[in-house]
């Protein structure tokens, strides 16, 4: 009896301990959601809430930036397409160097235009020289001849026509890379922008499971010590809250993580923290389904700037080995000068002429080294319209790839749908049935589960859809700021 007794003691004392360290604990954890106006737990077991889901929102927003130490730069879709597309450094670069070709093009235009130059000439002639090669005799003078010249290679063997055709044609491709840069950066921005969403949406599902899972910790701790609950029920609160926490912590870094991939992107500074001003991610159809593959790859073939870039570099590369057969062709050149010769002790007279040089050339080395100039250029042409063809069939994949990842995604759409509905009807079910003594408080916790995660699943699916319709729409050469945008209605607070 004695130890009965003693037992019993001993474990109204433990309790007593526990309750006091479960209380120290519950408040420190209190810190990390100080919105004591924020009522979730379903407003403690289907209260009514006290503030709206606006106010709501501003408390976590808020939260969310004090936790990461960052001032949120608020934007949407829209505004990041802009800023990229004017503030991308692959962009900034690749304009550079279409830039470089353009006047590489402008330069080859003018190659028909003859040189005109001055030449001044002055020598001091002193000593002993051979007339007619047999007399000697000594002579002073100073020759000096002061001349304009002008001086044309005409067609230059014809070459002349070959490096337009070359130079306007890798002008064409580098003015493509240049569009379909912005095409991949205004694709990076869209992608990097739903990663931002997705996990600013899936944060602050989280940060709302971490006020459930307080009060769940409060309200299971003030059972116990009412006698009315069990030590069970405390402890998987507490370990629920601890779960919640760490998926929390994890998730808020990969947010900040995010951002700043976001910021990269658009051109900004890196350590501006970015933030989606949309409360909530809608599937959204950029490429109409009724489309086969076939289809979206003839549309791509005639869109795809980077498929067009790849055709004007071969053509560009033919016109570069054609120019190797002008070396057998005659070069002439004509020159006329203008000006005065003399001595200075017989004094300057004017001159005037007109000199018509051909000359006729057998290639070069030869012959053999124009034959291996062009044999190198033919392997070179070679080359360029595989990788065309290579091109092509990556593109064809990656058509297919986005197109059966938009199907797989909008089925996983659809399922989430049913699945969150399921998951909150479930909830509302289990704390019913738990105030009604026909649910315990683990069916409780694990509807909870089950609804953050499917709201999760939600998020990321939607996500999931709208990221391969943008892929879908860039293989296939459509992207574009009012593509990508078509039917774009955020939600804003």
């Amino acid at each position: 009896m004695r130890i009965i007794i003693l037992i019993i003691i001993l474990f109204f004392i433990q309790s007593t301990c526990f309750a006091s360290e479960m209380t120290d604990y519950i408040n420190s954890l209190t810190n990390c959601c100080e919105n004591e106006s924020y009522q979730t737990f379903k407003s403690v077991i289907k209260g009514n809430a006290t503030i709206s889901d606006i106010e709501k929102q501003f408390i976590i927003d808020r939260e969310i930036s004090d936790e990461l130490e960052s001032t949120f730069i608020y934007t949407d879709l829209e505004n990041c397409i802009k800023i990229a597309l004017e503030d991308n450094y692959d962009i900034k670069i690749q304009d550079e160097y279409k830039q470089q070709y353009y006047w590489l093009y402008k330069n080859a235009q003018f190659q028909l235009l003859p040189d005109i130059f001055y030449n001044f000439n002055i020598a001091n002639l002193e000593g002993q020289y051979l007339v007619g090669g047999i007399v000697a005799t000594v002579t002073h003078e100073v020759p000096i001849q002061s001349l304009a010249v002008l001086q044309w290679s005409t067609i230059n063997q014809g070459k002349y026509f070959f490096l337009l055709a070359q130079s306007r044609n890798l002008f064409k491709a580098y003015k493509a890379n240049l569009e379909f840069t912005k095409e991949e950066r205004m694709r990076d921005t869209v992608l990097a922008y739903y990663d931002t969403l997705e996990k600013k949406l899936e944060i602050e599902v989280q940060k709302v499971n971490l006020y459930d899972r307080l009060e769940q910790l409060k309200y299971t701790q003030a059972r116990f010590d009412a006698g009315i609950g069990t030590l069970y029920d405390v402890k998987r609160a507490q370990a629920e809250f601890a779960r919640a926490q760490q998926d929390y912590t994890e998730t808020l870094n990969s947010l900040r993580l995010r951002q700043a991939a976001l910021a990269n992107v658009l051109g900004v500074d890196i350590l501006d923290a970015i933030y989606p001003f949309e409360i909530t991610v809608d599937q959204r159809v950029l490429v109409n389904p009724d489309r086969s593959i076939d289809e979206l790859y003839v549309q791509a073939l005639e869109a795809r700037e980077d498929l067009r870039a790849k055709r004007a570099e071969v053509e560009a590369y033919k016109a570069q080995r054609s120019s190797n057969y002008t070396d057998i062709i005659p070069e002439l050149t004509l020159s006329y000068q203008n000006g005065l010769v003399g001595t200075k002790r017989a004094g300057m007279t004017s001159h005037n002429s007109i000199t018509l040089d051909l000359r006729a050339h057998v290639g070069k080395n030869l012959l053999m080294g124009t034959i291996t100039q062009l044999k190198s250029d033919t392997a070179l042409v070679r080359a360029k319209k595989l990788e065309l063809a290579n091109l092509q069939r990556e593109v064809k994949e990656n058509i297919l790839s986005s197109y059966y990842d938009s199907i797989n995604a909008l089925k996983k759409v659809e399922a989430s749908k049913v699945e969150t509905e399921a998951a909150d009807v479930s909830l509302d079910l289990s704390l019913t049935n738990m105030k009604l003594g026909e649910a315990t408080f683990i069916d409780v916790i694990s509807s909870q589960n089950l609804k953050v995660q499917a709201n999760i699943n939600l998020i990321k699916n939607m996500i999931e859809y709208n990221k391969a319709q943008t892929n879908l729409l860039f293989e296939i050469g459509l992207l574009s700021p009012k593509t990508v945008l078509r039917d774009y209605k955020p939600k804003f607070y």
